[in-house]
């Protein structure tokens, strides 16, 4: 434990914090120290200080945030302490403890396949001039756009697979990697063949994974049932998850927290047009759905989302899904309007002035679906009743109390309506139905306040041994992840949070680690009791009332938790 912060200490004394922020904000002299205007939240007069005596910043605007190097990086990339430390360490020239740990081995190994294969699909799409005319003259990119994101070509067969094999690495990493596969006949391939590969780079640049498109005229020579995917993704690794990764965060994330807006598109011909017309704050999902990661990640440094759909029912129908995701997390949500092209990329390659027009004329995505639905006065009372509760549905689903009040006023306006009717009704709806507006970290998982608890309580009791057999027996009610830790306290991952342990609890006091063990135990075991009253409920709701024995024990059972946890809550528990 004190070698880590040993560890932690030196990379410190390494990097210098001014210099290691100026990279992300422009700092100026103030004295001793330097001021910025803060990264975290939005505000005209600088109240970001960076001490170079102390290596320390704080804000003192209305965020407050503040600590080392080590908590600038996660904040700044919202990313966990293990994964901050390594690329501190490795900035800093230095080799943590557990660096040689197989896992740590296979991530470094992943990373640097990806950087060659990288490189070997560039070089291999500068010397098909075919595809270079594909690119260029049939999808409008620039060669400039096409260096500066590294696009490249795979010629597939074992070509990929006998270039990293010549550079030294071993064929199982390889095909662990996502890179190669085994055929039916048992013989190693490449994963991607014949396709123009566009690389996926984590968000500090770091290739991770690929997304391969097939060549139109090689689709063309398959004949019969069998037709290969378009698009074809690299499987998810330890140093790839889809869920989390976003095509050209890594290029716009600052241009994104500068304007605190994103233009969310659906692949990289889009988001690479787009970038191309000027549209510096594109991201893209690539391969899966948008996720919680995704909008977690966005939503720090952004507050309002640009979108564009296709006016049709189709499209009307993915706006409203995307309003109730997007509106979990509180964003503003704006419709960009692409007239009669298809896509971003259509458009940018027909017109490179539109995108830029067309997001001057954005509009709010309530307003759009008004435009849709009211195209004009509706006299028959029957249709819009339906049409207007259609529209209350959608409002009473949205978190933020003055998109309700601006979405209700623009719907009376359009609908002929009074906005106190449309008030009441919506109280009215919102009582039946019950709904509750969740807070950002409920949008993502109901689980997360459990999650948080058991890594908390995790790192407690590897700080001290004799905690570790008190929530050893308290196993049942940590998430599955969390009782493999403390089961096998000697695996990877122990290790991992074992390290976090001593950076951020490294001087507390043995009576300060028990105090807080033992307060976080009683809201564990509490989480845990309103989980499980929470499905006993459920099943005797639905026996209906049913005078059996099984249905008197569910009550009975019922019961008894429901005393557990009234005495758990008569604890004075932390506020986790």
């Amino acid at each position: 434990m004190k070698a880590m912060t040993n560890e932690v200490d030196l990379i410190k004394q390494k990097l210098n914090l001014a210099d290691f922020i100026r990279d992300y904000v422009t700092l100026h002299p103030a004295g001793r120290n330097f001021k910025a205007l803060c990264p975290f939240h939005q505000e005209k007069t600088p109240s970001f200080i960076v001490s170079p005596e102390k290596q320390l910043w704080h804000c003192f605007g209305s965020c407050g945030e503040g600590g080392d190097i080590i908590k600038f990086l996660m904040r700044y990339e919202n990313i966990d302490f293990v994964e901050a430390l390594k690329i501190l360490a490795e900035k800093a020239g230095i080799e943590l403890r557990g660096g040689n740990s197989p896992q740590q081995r296979e991530v470094n190994v992943f990373y640097d396949l990806h950087e060659k294969a990288k490189d070997f699909f560039r070089e291999n799409l500068n010397r098909r001039r075919d595809v270079l005319d594909y690119l260029i003259k049939d999808r409008g990119l620039l060669p400039a756009t096409i260096d500066e994101f590294s696009l490249g070509f795979a010629p597939g067969g074992d070509s990929l697979m006998a270039f990293l094999v010549k550079a030294g690495f071993d064929i199982n990493d390889i095909a662990k990697a996502g890179l190669a596969s085994k055929n039916n006949r048992g013989l190693y391939r490449d994963r991607f063949d014949g396709r123009v590969i566009f690389p996926i780079f984590n968000h500090f640049g770091k290739p991770v994974a690929f997304t391969g498109r097939i060549l139109p005229a090689i689709a063309e020579t398959f004949k019969g049932d069998f037709q290969p995917p378009k698009y074809l993704n690299s499987p998810e690794t330890s140093i790839f998850s889809k869920s989390k990764i976003l095509y050209g965060f890594h290029k716009s994330k600052n241009d994104i927290a500068r304007s605190q807006q994103v233009f969310l598109v659906e692949g990289q011909m889009d988001f690479l047009m787009a970038w191309q017309a000027g549209i510096r704050t594109g991201a893209a999902v690539s391969g899966s759905a948008l996720s919680g990661h995704h909008l977690q990640a966005l939503r720090r440094l952004a507050d309002t989302v640009f979108l564009n759909f296709d006016k049709d029912e189709a499209g009307v129908k993915a706006l409203e899904r995307s309003l109730e995701l997007l509106g979990d997390f509180d964003f503003n949500i704006k419709v960009v309007d692409l007239g009669g092209y298809k896509d971003p990329a259509e458009a940018v390659k027909a017109d490179s002035g539109f995108l830029a027009r067309a997001f001057e004329q954005a509009k709010h995505a309530f307003l759009y679906l008004l435009d849709f639905h009211f195209p004009k006065p509706i006299e028959d009372l029957v249709a819009k009743k339906r049409k207007i509760y259609y529209f209350l549905n959608i409002i009473q689903k949205l978190r933020n109390p003055l998109d309700r009040q601006f979405s209700l006023r623009h719907l009376a306006s359009r609908s002929d309506s009074k906005e106190e009717i449309l008030a009441e009704e919506l109280v009215r709806l919102q009582k039946s139905e019950n709904p509750t507006p969740p807070s950002v970290e409920e949008a993502v998982s109901r689980k997360d306040r459990r999650d948080l608890i058991a890594e908390r309580i995790v790192l407690l009791a590897l700080m001290e041994d004799g905690l570790l057999a008190d929530l050893q027996a308290a196993a049942d009610c940590l998430p599955e992840v969390f009782r493999g830790i403390i089961e096998n306290p000697a695996d990877s991952l122990a290790q991992e949070l074992r390290m976090k342990a001593a950076y951020e609890l490294g001087d507390w006091q043995t009576d300060k680690v028990k105090s807080e063990f033992s307060s976080l135990l009683a809201n564990l075991r509490l989480e845990h009791l309103k989980e499980k009253r929470r499905k006993i409920q459920a099943e005797i709701k639905s026996a209906s009332g049913q005078e059996t024995v099984d249905f008197k024990n569910k009550i009975e059972a019922f019961s008894e938790i429901s005393r557990e946890i009234d005495k758990l809550m008569k604890i004075k528990t932390n506020p986790f």
